[in-house]
């Protein structure tokens, strides 16, 4: 029989449990923290990884995960490119860019065509891409009706804590967002990372925003509402 004295039990038992209940707690905030990243992942259509923070479009045009809003509403967009400094492949990333960024969420996309001449559609929306926005001149972009919109091709835009990649693909989708009621928010914490901000690289839109353009892109949509989302755009 050993001479040591023998240990109280009740001693060890509590520090055992409060070692698991330490341990309980440090998988539970990992696991939690894990949740938040993937959610975050899901709703914007990207990676946790993804520093960007945006919703991507798949390389064929179909967007990743989910809309944000259903039925999609979607809306002829013609693209005028004619005097655009932007080579093709960069204006196509634009245009998809822009379009995840309405689709991911507010569940509102673009059927997007181009062309090089300056005729307007019967529907939807017309925007020109061009070098230097002709009036007013020094702006980053206009909107002056559905059919008289103007992107510049390389926006001077001020940081963001989640911004786009393209630059363009703010700017157009900042101005259409004028075309579906929305003004600007500016004087706000937040107004850096929204879309509807002037001069950032923001993206987001608040839920009032996404109601009051869902409103609007209901009445401007095509009328066949099962696509859950836009075809490619086509730019030529």
């Amino acid at each position: 029989m050993s001479n040591w004295p023998r240990a109280h039990p009740r001693p060890i038992i509590a520090m055992a449990t409060r070692i698991g209940g330490v341990l309980l707690l440090l998988i539970s905030i990992a696991f939690q923290g894990q949740q938040t990243r993937t959610s975050a992942a899901l709703i914007s259509g990207t990676s946790a990884s993804d520093t960007s923070g945006r919703a991507r479009a798949a390389g064929s045009g179909a967007f990743e995960a989910a809309p944000g809003r259903t039925p999609v509403y979607r809306i002829k967009l013609r693209v005028h490119n004619g005097q655009t400094t932007l080579p093709g492949a960069e204006l196509r990333k634009s245009l998809e860019e822009m379009n995840s960024i309405w689709w991911s969420q507010a569940g509102v996309c673009f059927e997007i065509t181009s062309t090089k001449d300056d005729a307007r559609a019967r529907e939807g929306f017309d925007i020109w891409f061009v070098s230097e926005v002709p009036d007013p001149p020094g702006v980053n972009g206009s909107y002056k009706g559905d059919h008289d919109i103007w992107s510049r091709d390389y926006p001077d835009l001020m940081p963001a804590p989640h911004p786009v990649t393209q630059r363009a693909a703010r700017t157009s989708a900042h101005e259409l967002g004028h075309g579906l009621t929305l003004r600007h928010y500016n004087g706000y914490p937040e107004s850096a990372d929204s879309l509807m901000s002037s001069g950032t690289l923001g993206w987001r839109l608040h839920d009032f925003q996404i109601q009051a353009a869902r409103a609007r892109a209901q009445q401007k949509a095509e009328p066949d509402t099962t696509p859950t989302n836009c075809s490619a755009p086509q730019v030529n």
